[in-house]
């Protein structure tokens, strides 16, 4: 039995008010735009809350993790604008996925979703093996959007799927709509950022 600590309509109230904001978000990151930055924390905060609420561990630690996170895309944004050339302002600044980072990616990844699964499974998670393969694909897609990695686009469409199953399962209606938003916008998104995409020639 999962203990909550938010009344249903405070729960309910945050699932709502994190997908709007993150709807919000969804616009300015197919546009690249620095205000996706500043509409994702609050959206983040929000689906936090509400995870911790359902002990959906993994989900929730993500959240926190995406707040962080939130920041620190500010930050590389900001710097990358700052040494962007005129050409390369003019569209949107990307830089390019090393092989290395693709290596570390996939280790953290294959090491991640184990790990979580044994984790979340003894903290009696709901969802262990969903939320243990959205999470560490989730860490990876955000590290990726913080570094504007075109690739990151892809990583997000995988782990939306699984955050899908995880979601019907928990029947959190709102969060199910939010990731079919998420999907649809990352294929979107990943068609203006190949169109309009200009690569920094240092990353």
């Amino acid at each position: 039995m999962i203990l909550s600590f938010l009344p249903q309509q405070v729960a309910d109230i945050l699932e709502i008010v994190a997908t709007l904001t993150f709807v919000a978000y969804l616009f300015f990151q197919i546009k690249h735009s620095k205000w996706m930055w500043y509409l994702y924390i609050p959206s983040c905060i929000c689906a936090a809350l509400n995870f911790f609420n359902s002990a959906t561990w993994a989900f929730a630690a993500l959240n926190v993790y995406y707040i962080v996170m939130g920041f620190v895309g500010i930050y590389n944004w900001k710097k990358d604008s700052a040494k962007a050339s005129e050409e390369v302002a003019s569209g949107i600044i990307l830089n390019k996925l090393t092989l290395k980072v693709f290596l570390v990616s996939a280790a953290m990844v294959a090491v991640a979703i184990p790990a979580l699964y044994f984790l979340l499974k003894a903290l009696n998670d709901p969802n262990p093996f969903l939320d243990a393969i959205t999470t560490a694909l989730s860490i990876i897609g955000t590290w990726w959007l913080t570094k504007s990695y075109i690739q990151q686009w892809w990583i997000w469409i995988i782990a939306d799927v699984f955050a899908i199953w995880m979601n019907v399962n928990l029947d959190n209606k709102w969060f199910v709509v939010q990731f079919v938003l998420c999907i649809i916008s990352s294929f979107i998104g990943l068609w203006n950022w190949n169109r309009q995409g200009r690569y920094l020639t240092t990353s």
